[in-house]
């Protein structure tokens, strides 16, 4: 198979156009509603030190908000909310923060976001923070690597067709990269920031506070009216989207390499309208998309995380006033919004794994000589004739520095300041670190690759052949 037909047969969205034209004829008024169960994506805009209920915080939309056929809320609004509650921590939390070292008592945070504050007017939201993500980022798929491979026969023709192909490419790659821009920017602190958080965090007693650029996801407990529009001209029979074109969605399946099985159906919900080369509609806000996982394998020891693949496969566009009707589609994952620390990596086809950082084996090869450091003996001869003859004396070589460095993979800060009491003390907080970290970054089980509902995802769109169902 050659080049074009493996990148075809990887991205190709096959449509029915026909049943695509049933929506909202252009010139109809369409309601301007955010239906309840709308995920809204807000990153705070600084670190909220965590003091008492009622306390308010601001954060920025990092995502626009679609109805129908048009934005009703901008990316970029700010979005006013306050600190609802603070519940104490779990026990299997605390203990887990004490084997840490962490003293510190986490309390769990609940958010809530009421107030979108638009150019013109304040608008009242009622939102549940059902999760949230720290860091984070959009990972796009790998690009094939066309231009190392020979060209195709065919002369005029076959260039002509290389040359589109490259140039879609190209504009897909710069809207992937203006995307990630633009979400970096509201998302990722600066590294001294973040470097003075991890420190903070690492104390054994330190104020809890929010991150800034973490993003909550604030659900939509009650619909948000916008009032009526003229809703656009719909595309003709035959239509097929732009090649360049990136359909953006949301899953409504909860995703694990560890508990999804091969062909258990999957279904997300496309948060961006999709329009043709003349601005008509295909796509509407709402369109619902069906497919199943294909591939899953979970985590296995030795760190070895977890894979999963899966496919849409038909399409139902909304309807007003009539039964939805499914369409052929078969689309593969572009890109997808993760935090930055799980390492997401998504192959050519839509495959989605996690990396493991080649860094990981420094901790347990920094543990491991403090350990051999504070637990080695050796024997010094000093028979050089003068009073200070000491035959066979034992000399521990373990020093403080490494009693700490011991402690500190044991028991975080605290664990420093607890090996210096003895020496016994320090190696057995040595031993434990030594434990801890080769187990959980060389013989443990690796990372499950978890997409929660309403992740983010994009699905790159190609023209193809109508299929009839």
């Amino acid at each position: 198979m050659d080049t074009c037909a493996v990148g075809v047969s990887t991205l190709m969205l096959v449509l029915a156009c026909p049943a695509f034209a049933r929506a909202a004829p252009g010139g109809q008024a369409i309601p301007l509603t955010i239906n309840s169960g709308r995920p809204l994506s807000v990153a705070l805009d600084e670190r909220v030190t965590v003091k008492r209920v009622g306390q308010p915080i601001t954060g920025t939309l990092i995502e626009a908000v679609y109805a129908y056929d048009r934005v009703v809320v901008p990316a970029g609004t700010k979005v006013l909310g306050h600190v609802a509650q603070l519940d104490g921590p779990s026990k299997l939390t605390r203990i887990h923060a004490l084997l840490n070292g962490d003293l510190t008592p986490a309390r769990h945070v609940v958010l809530q976001f009421d107030t979108l504050m638009l150019d013109t007017r304040e608008v009242s939201i009622r939102t549940i923070v059902t999760g949230e993500i720290a860091r984070l980022r959009r990972t796009a798929a790998a690009n094939p690597a066309s231009n190392t491979s020979p060209p195709e026969p065919g002369g005029h023709v076959a260039r002509a067709r290389e040359e589109v192909k490259n140039q879609a490419r190209d504009a897909i790659d710069a809207t992937k990269q203006k995307a990630h821009d633009a979400l970096s920017a509201l998302t990722q602190p600066g590294k001294m920031e973040r470097l003075k958080d991890a420190a903070i965090q690492r104390l054994p007693y330190h104020p809890q506070f929010l991150s800034k650029g973490v993003v909550f996801q604030a659900e939509l407990v009650v619909p948000v009216d916008f009032g009526t529009a003229t809703g656009s001209d719909v595309a003709s029979d035959g239509t097929r989207p732009a090649p360049a074109s990136l359909l953006n969605a949301r899953l409504a399946t909860t995703l694990d390499s560890s508990k999804t099985r091969r062909g258990t159906p999957i279904e997300a919900i496309v948060t961006e309208p999709v329009f043709s080369a003349d601005h008509r509609l295909i796509f509407p806000e709402g369109t619902t998309l069906k497919g199943e996982v294909t591939f899953a394998r979970p985590a296995r020891r030795f760190h070895r995380n977890g894979q999963l693949r899966f496919l849409f496969e038909t399409v139902q566009v909304p309807h007003p006033g009539d039964a939805q009707a499914e369409a052929p589609l078969l689309a593969s994952l572009e890109s997808v919004q993760a935090s930055a620390d799980d390492h997401v990596v998504i192959d050519e086809e839509g495959g989605a794994t996690l990396s493991s950082p080649k860094t990981r084996f420094i901790a347990p090869a920094l543990a491991v000589l403090a350990l051999r450091a504070n637990v080695d003996h050796h024997h010094r001869f000093d028979n050089d004739g003068d009073a200070n003859d000491v035959a066979g004396a034992t000399v521990q070589s373990g020093s403080v520095g490494t009693r700490g460095l011991g402690g500190f993979f044991g028991l975080g800060v605290l664990g420093i300041g607890l090996s210096q009491i003895s020496r016994p003390v320090g190696v057995a907080l040595s031993l434990v670190g030594a434990g801890r970290t080769v187990y959980s970054n060389v013989l443990g089980k690796g990372r499950e690759v978890r997409f929660p509902a309403d992740t983010s995802i994009q699905l790159q769109l190609a023209p193809g052949p109508t299929r009839q169902p």
